[in-house]
């Protein structure tokens, strides 16, 4: 009021500097987002859980007085119409470039929250989601993408590899991306098995195997060779860092026996300590604060302790016979070590370190789990992904072992690939054949947020035995068929843009917030 009128109290014009304004527009193809992230923290040191990053909800919450620890056969039905209905919000048609309503448009009127009585609140319409796929950047490495993997600490830089290839894109707003070949190899005996950036992303650590021996060559950021690490005798199918260390678990298996072998890339000794030997194919596997680590395989989750050596302590053996565990995401509290597995085929998740079993959480197979970067000391949220067109997130009581089902999310019918959440814990990713959908998770509905679709159909043959959950790079070993193609999905560090993985190229999409 002041502002418009002068010292004789006569109103006076108001120039366009006076006004506020909202974010800047985005700029297509160059900016990364338009809002800045609301958590910087990206991994963490395990002994300060409380600032790590990761995961969410969405569509529609469960009834807080359900019997949340019941089967959830016989809701889904229910769940999936109320998913569907929130998802797809009735807004108006008038947005401009930036996703944003035009205010020179009339409003429709809300109808009143009660029909008899008085209201005490209004009803808002979520935004109509945003279409990502002009905002986006497309790599074309020309080789099937199965890994995905954007450096720790830097937007600027993201890696993408298939069996045949490995490289390194340095991304810039003023210029097109630069790629540096890391790897190109020719159809043959030798192929990328997987690769894995350390944790303050100085070193990105690659995997090939030959007739099933597996080496490790270290690569800097500018892509240059700087170590080679022992040969293992066998195909090397995972490679994890420790968040707060130099540490890196090498996981060797083939099919039968699998070897947990422990190297410090600070002393870099010319051997492998002795490994830790188990009876059983690893198809995954979790570091849980500094000294634990949890590997999942078939019919069981073990425990191990990692200091100058790696030597498992415990077995959890499977509630579920001859169940693969083919999916693990842990998590360091202050007073608890949390392990949630994932079958894939049995669509059923269990908590180990905490005696908790979800059977048939999904009404198809499961493809991944992330838990939520945001917990505190006794509950966790986590998601899980399935084939049956839903994503789901759970919340667990840790005290009194209670689960329920809060969110449940709908991509219309596509099969959840791959997700993940974003390093701040705002939002949820999950992939599809084709496309992308990202969601609110702060929302109270968990509204779709924004979508993206490949601009041309995927017409190429792709490989259909493969399969990546989120970051964590797995591949599918277990025998049975996976109809669906492989789809790499990750975040960078501060949340604005994600990696999309598939056939061969590789999607850089910037996230309006």
């Amino acid at each position: 009021m002041e502002s418009s009128l002068d010292k004789e109290g006569n109103h006076k014009s108001i120039s366009s500097s006076d006004y506020f304004f909202g974010p800047e527009p985005f700029e297509i193809g160059t900016k990364p987002g338009s809002v800045e992230s609301r958590d910087e923290a990206v991994g963490t040191e395990p002994d300060s859980p409380g600032q790590l990053a990761r995961d969410r909800p969405v569509n529609g919450h469960a009834e807080p007085g359900k019997d949340s620890r019941k089967d959830e056969t016989d809701s889904d039905e229910s769940m999936e119409d109320k998913a569907q209905t929130e998802s797809q919000p009735n807004t108006p048609d008038h947005m401009d470039e930036d996703g944003d309503v035009s205010m020179a448009e009339e409003i429709p009127e809300l109808p009143a929250t009660l029909e008899n009585g008085e209201s005490s609140s209004v009803q808002i319409a979520p935004a109509k989601p945003i279409d990502l796929t002009p905002d986006t950047a497309l790599l074309n490495p020309d080789q099937h993408v199965t890994h995905a993997v954007w450096r720790p600490r830097d937007p600027t830089v993201v890696v993408g590899a298939g069996d045949l290839f490995c490289s390194l894109w340095k991304l810039s707003m003023s210029s097109d991306p630069v790629q540096k070949k890391i790897l190109e190899l020719k159809k043959g005996d030798t192929n990328v098995s997987t690769v894995a950036w350390d944790a303050i992303g100085e070193k990105l650590a690659v995997a090939t195997c030959t007739n099933d021996r597996g080496t490790v060559t270290m690569y800097n950021v500018n892509g240059d060779a700087v170590d080679l690490l022992p040969e293992v005798p066998r195909l090397i199918t995972g490679l994890h860092w420790a968040a707060g260390s130099s540490q890196l678990i090498v996981v060797a298996s083939n099919h039968n026996v699998s070897e947990l072998a422990l190297w410090d890339d600070s002393r870099r000794p010319d051997v492998f300590p002795p490994p830790q030997v188990i009876e059983n194919q690893i198809y995954d596997l979790a570091w849980c604060g500094r000294n634990l680590a949890f590997a999942s395989g078939e019919g069981a989750v073990y425990q191990c302790e990692v200091d100058s050596s790696i030597r498992l302590v415990k077995t959890f053996p499977s509630p579920k016979d001859n169940a693969t565990w083919e999916f693990i995401r842990c998590v360091q509290t202050e007073s608890h070590a949390v392990a949630i597995v994932a079958s894939g085929l049995s669509a059923s998740i269990w908590i180990p370190t905490h005696d908790i079993l979800i059977p048939n959480a999904h009404k198809d197979r499961i493809t991944g789990i992330d838990i939520s970067p945001q917990f505190d000391p006794h509950h966790i949220e986590f998601a899980s992904f399935s084939v049956d067109g839903k994503v789901k997130v759970w919340q667990v009581n840790l005290d009194t072992k209670d689960y329920t089902n809060i969110h449940q999310l709908s991509l219309d019918s596509n099969p959840a690939i791959t997700g993940s959440f974003s390093p701040d814990g705002y939002a949820l990713g999950a992939a599809s054949k084709d496309g992308l959908f990202i969601w609110n998770i702060e929302h109270p509905g968990g509204n779709l947020m924004s979508t993206w679709t490949a601009t041309s159909p995927v017409v190429k043959k792709e490989e259909t035995d493969r399969m990546t959950n989120g970051q964590n790079g797995h591949h599918g070993q277990n025998g049975y068929s996976k109809p669906e193609p492989h789809r790499a999905l990750s975040w960078d560090a501060d949340g604005k843009r994600l990696a999309y993985g598939f056939n061969k190229q590789m999607a850089i999409i910037n996230l309006q917030r």
